[in-house]
C-alpha cells in the first residue's frame, strides 16, 4: 500500500465522523428490516399482466431450468431466472415468494448501501439517512414490488458488492482477492440485468469520492471492467433486437434525443424529490409536432445546475459526488434510442442512481451546521418529515400493484391514457376475467383516443364474434388485418363470416390462416365444415379428417 493510499485509509477510518461506533451495528439491520416490514404489505398482490407471466411461469429458463438457453421479453437474464426458478418451484404460480425475494433482495440492498457510505467516509448519521430513504422512497416500489422487475434491485445487489469489494481494494491497493470479487460480483450484475455495464463508469466517480489520484494503475485497472461492459452491451443489443426492433428511423430527430435526455434528468430529479403522481409509464407528448417550452429549457437548466456543482466542488463536494453518481449510473437509461416499440421514462430505472441524489440531501445538515447554523434545524425537520411522507407514500404505492387493473386505474389517474394504451391494456385485463362488457368499452375508449391502435381493433374484433356482434367484428378485423395479417385473425375473421352466411370469404380466410399456420389445426376444422356447406363434400371430409388425425396425435 503506498503511503498516500495508506494515508487516505486511516484517515477514513479514524476520522470521529466516520468510526462508526458498536452501539450502532444495529442500525443497517434495522433500516432493512423495516423496508422488509414496507414491501412486506405486498406479498399477498396478484401476478400481473404486465410482463410478470411472461417473465415467470411462461418462460422455460425458470420453469424447466433452461437458464442459459434462449432470451426473454429482450433480456439475457440466467441469474434473475436462477432465483425465478426458486420462487417457482416454492410456490409455482402464486406469486407470494416472487415478492418475499424480491423484497429480501431490497432489505439486503439497505444493508449494503449503509455499509457502502460508511466507506466512503460518510457518519452514521448520513449513511442511514441514505439507507433509509433508499429503503422508503416511493420511486423504489416499482422495482421491488413488481415482480417482472425483480431483476433491477438484484442486479443493483451484485453491483453495490461490487463497489464494496473495489473500495476494499482501492485501500489495499493492490490485485488481491477484493479485486477479483469486485470483478465476480460485476459479471453476476450483468447476468442479472444489462444495466449493469454502467457500473465501470460509477468506478469512475468513486475514485473522485475517495480523492484517488488519476494515473496509468488505476485506469489500467478499471480495463476488465469496461472489457465486460462492452461485451454484454452487445449482447443487450442482440436480445434487444430479438425482442424488437431498435429504435425506428424518423421518430425522433438527434435534437429531440438531447432535449428528451436533458428533460428526462430534471423530471427524474423532480420524482425524487417531490414523489407525486406516480406511474408506470410517463411518455413523451409533443404537442403540436413540437415539444413545451420546458423541453428546450431543460438543457440550459441541466448545464446550469452542474456549472454550480462543479464550481461548488471545493466547499460542497457532496453535491457534485452526488451528481456524478446519479449520471453515471443513469445515463445508458435515458432516451438515446427507443428500445421496443414506443418511448417511455420508468420510475425504476432510478433504483441505483437515486442514491447520488439521496446523499446530497442526507449531507445538507453536516454543511449547514458550518456554514449556515441557523439553518440546521429546518433541514432536520424537512428531512424527517420527508421521510415520514414518504413511508407512507411508499405503503400507498404498493398498494396500486395489488392488480393489474389497480394499477393501470392509478396510471389514468396520474399520467393520462398514453395514446389510448392504457385502456386497450386494461380491456384485454377484462376480457381475460370474462368481463366482456368493460373490455369493449375500454377497446372504444382507445380507438376513439387514437384510431391508429390497432392492436385495440383485434382485440375488439376477437371479442366480439363470440358475442355474435359478426358484422362488427368482421370491420374490426378487417382494419387489423390490412396492417398486420396473422393467422388468428383470418381464422377469427373466418369464423364471423360463416355466421353471416358468406361462406365463400369465410374460405378465403380459413386458407389464407392455413398458409400463414399450417399447424393451425381449428382451421381444418372450421374450412371443412365450409366446404360442406358449399357442396364440397370430399374436400369437406378431407379436411375434418385431418383434424381428427391431429387431435388424436396430441
Amino acid at each position: 500500500m503506498t503511503k498516500r493510499n495508506k494515508s487516505l485509509a486511516q484517515k477514513r477510518e479514524s476520522s470521529p465522523n466516520t468510526q462508526q461506533a458498536p452501539s450502532r451495528n444495529w442500525l443497517p439491520w434495522l433500516l432493512a428490516g423495516v423496508s422488509f416490514l414496507l414491501f412486506a404489505s405486498g406479498f399477498q398482490n396478484d401476478m400481473l399482466a404486465m410482463d410478470d407471466h411472461s417473465a415467470t411461469v411462461n418462460n422455460l429458463a425458470v420453469t424447466e431450468f433452461k437458464l442459459f438457453s434462449d432470451f426473454n421479453l429482450g433480456m439475457y437474464a440466467p441469474v434473475t431466472w436462477f432465483w425465478y426458478a426458486i420462487a417457482y418451484k416454492l410456490g409455482g404460480e402464486s406469486g407470494f415468494w416472487y415478492h418475499v425475494l424480491s423484497a429480501l433482495v431490497h432489505a439486503a440492498n439497505v444493508w449494503l448501501v449503509f455499509n457502502l457510505f460508511r466507506q466512503l467516509g460518510s457518519s452514521t448519521t448520513v449513511a442511514g439517512f441514505v439507507a433509509f430513504f433508499f429503503g422508503i422512497h416511493p420511486l423504489q416500489v416499482e422495482a421491488v414490488a413488481w415482480i417482472a422487475g425483480f431483476s433491477t434491485p438484484l442486479f443493483v445487489f451484485f453491483c453495490l458488492i461490487s463497489m464494496r469489494y473495489y473500495i476494499r481494494y482501492t485501500e489495499e491497493n493492490k490485485t488481491g482477492q477484493a479485486y477479483w470479487f469486485a470483478l465476480g460480483a460485476f459479471v453476476l450484475a450483468c447476468l442479472s440485468k444489462s444495466a449493469a455495464v454502467s457500473l465501470p463508469v460509477t468506478f469512475l466517480v468513486l475514485d473522485m469520492w475517495l480523492k484517488r489520484p488519476i494515473s496509468k494503475q488505476t485506469l489500467l485497472e478499471k480495463v476488465p471492467f469496461f472489457l465486460l461492459a462492452l461485451g454484454f452491451g452487445a449482447l443487450t443489443l442482440v436480445s434487444r433486437q430479438h425482442n424488437n426492433p431498435l429504435d425506428q428511423p424518423g421518430d425522433f430527430s438527434l435534437l429531440d434525443r438531447f432535449l428528451m435526455a436533458s428533460y428526462t434528468v430534471l423530471f427524474y430529479w423532480k420524482k425524487i424529490l417531490f414523489p407525486t403522481g406516480l406511474s408506470i409509464w410517463y411518455p413523451f407528448e409533443r404537442q403540436n409536432g413540437g415539444w413545451a417550452w420546458t423541453y428546450y429549457a431543460s438543457p440550459v437548466v441541466l448545464a446550469g445546475i452542474l456549472f454550480f456543482a462543479w464550481k461548488s466542488r471545493v466547499k460542497m463536494p457532496f453535491l457534485w459526488w452526488g451528481i456524478l453518481f446519479y449520471l453515471s449510473c443513469i445515463f445508458l437509461s435515458l432516451p438515446w434510442a427507443t428500445f421496443g416499440t414506443f418511448e417511455m421514462r420508468f420510475d425504476r430505472y432510478n433504483y441505483l442512481a437515486i442514491l447520488g441524489i439521496l446523499s446530497v440531501l442526507a449531507a445538507l445538515p453536516a454543511y449547514f451546521s458550518e456554514h449556515r447554523p441557523k439553518w440546521v434545524g429546518a433541514t432536520w425537520s424537512l428531512l424527517v418529515g420527508a421521510a415520514a411522507i414518504w413511508l407512507l407514500a411508499a405503503g400507498l404505492r404498493v398498494r396500486d400493484w395489488k392488480s393489474t387493473t389497480a394499477l393501470i386505474d392509478s396510471a389514468l389517474a396520474s399520467s393520462g391514457d398514453n395514446f389510448g394504451k392504457l385502456y386497450l391494456w386494461r380491456g384485454i385485463v377484462h376480457a381475460d376475467e370474462e368481463k366482456y362488457n368493460e373490455a369493449i368499452q375500454d377497446f372504444n375508449k382507445a380507438i376513439s383516443i387514437n384510431p391508429d391502435l390497432y392492436e385495440a381493433y383485434k382485440q375488439r374484433g376477437n371479442l366480439l364474434g363470440p358475442m355474435k356482434s359478426y358484422g362488427q367484428s368482421v370491420a374490426d378485423l378487417t382494419t387489423y388485418l390490412a396492417i398486420h395479417p396473422t393467422a388468428p385473425e383470418y381464422y377469427n375473421r373466418g369464423l364471423s363470416l360463416t355466421n353471416l352466411e358468406k361462406n365463400t370469404e369465410a374460405l378465403a380466410d380459413f386458407n389464407r390462416c392455413l398458409e400463414l399456420d399450417p399447424n393451425f389445426d381449428r382451421a381444418y376444422r372450421a374450412r371443412g365444415n365450409t366446404y360442406l356447406k358449399l357442396g364440397d363434400k370430399e374436400k369437406g371430409d378431407a379436411d375434418l379428417k385431418e383434424f381428427d388425425r391431429r387431435q388424436a396425435l396430441k
